[in-house]
């Protein structure tokens, strides 16, 4: 397991005892020292039927100014990279969003971002199976990421949004979701997957098929409502399936 992955489960565990939305918010902070982002924010995508975005942004953490800003004039409906979001459930760098040069809403955000030093940036999108969900997004001036610090990242913000969620949800007095049932296989192979090994090194490992280790983790990724492995890795770690 890498340095970056060792980092990412100890901010995973911290962020599991937040019990405020402010315990994210520090504990995403003092990831940025490490992994060299300067902002940060987890947000849900809007539906069409809401009227402002503003009660989008679950833990923002933009400059003052860029938040105002962002979500006054609605830049979340045209930021690229919030369209990008609804068409990937893969991490990308904020220069992998497409759009058009005639396309001034979109490069207006974009350009206005420099303004508060947001010049490069990666974000990670949050799909539900059942809905629209959103995603979480770094910011800085200069901003260097090995494919080993993307990888962290990614799980940091799977579990982050997944926390932010969760204590939102309970401050409204909404039901918590269950923690659902999983196969001692299935868990196996999640705590394989965790662990960073392919389908095929947990089929060496567990003397099974590669088919059969994919088919464990696809119900695993079902029961838990996750679209990727590293969402069903957080899901399972934040349901306490899985350490």
């Amino acid at each position: 397991m890498s340095q970056d992955s060792v980092i990412a489960f100890e901010i995973v565990n911290n962020l599991r005892r937040a019990t405020r939305i402010s315990d994210i918010l520090q504990e995403m902070r003092a990831a940025g020292g490490v992994f060299g982002y300067d902002a940060f924010i987890i947000t849900n995508l809007p539906s069409e039927e809401e009227i402002s975005t503003q009660n989008c942004a679950m833990v923002p953490s933009w400059p003052e100014g860029w938040r105002k800003r962002y979500f006054e004039r609605d830049y979340l409906r045209i930021d690229p990279v919030a369209h990008q979001v609804k068409r990937t459930t893969e991490p990308f760098l904020w220069s992998e969003a497409p759009y058009s040069a005639d396309d001034t809403a979109s490069a207006r955000v974009m350009n206005e971002a420099t303004e508060f030093s947001l010049t490069q940036g990666f974000c990670v999108p949050i799909h539900h199976m059942n809905g629209l969900g959103g995603g979480v997004s770094f910011g800085a001036k200069h901003l260097d990421l090995s494919e080993a610090a993307k990888a962290a990242l990614h799980l940091v913000s799977m579990y982050a949004y997944q926390r932010a969620e969760t204590l939102i949800r309970e401050a409204g007095n909404a039901p918590a979701r269950k923690s659902p049932k999983l196969s001692a296989r299935e868990v196996e192979c999640l705590k394989w997957t965790a662990a960073g090994k392919t389908s095929w090194e947990a089929s060496e490992i567990l003397s099974t098929s590669q088919r059969t280790i994919e088919f464990h983790l696809k119900n695993a990724a079902r029961k838990l409502d996750a679209v990727n492995r590293v969402q069903c890795v957080a899901e399972a770690i934040r349901f306490g399936i899985i350490a």
